[in-house]
């Protein structure tokens, strides 16, 4: 099956700790291998300079740290390879902005 060349998703947004959970919605070129943390990390340097998200995880599968929801399904972002058809990615643990895990001390 041949894919298309950008992803649409939607990405949970959320202000501060306390603030209301809202869904953005971006459009992202697609490259083969490319995992939902590129696909994030895409989002955060290319698109929108505001999308706050904790890329330092190992990239190996073994941390955790970048764990998130990928339509649902809770998946480590670094190993989970972007799906066909409909994306939508929430946090999967407290956060304190957006993807930023809530008991880090600075963004």
């Amino acid at each position: 099956m041949t894919r298309q060349p950008l992803v649409t998703c939607r990405v949970a947004r959320k202000a501060s700790a306390a603030g209301e959970v809202t869904f953005a919605a971006y459009e992202v070129p697609y490259g083969d291998g490319m995992t939902v943390l590129d696909l994030m990390r895409y989002i955060a340097d290319e698109l929108d300079g505001t999308f706050a998200f904790y890329d330092h995880a190992c990239k190996r599968g073994f941390c955790g740290s970048c764990l998130v929801k990928v339509n649902g399904k809770n998946v480590l972002s670094c190993r989970m390879l972007v799906p066909e058809g409909p994306l939508c990615i929430e946090p999967a643990m407290e956060t304190a902005k957006d993807f930023w895990p809530a008991d880090s001390d600075s963004q």
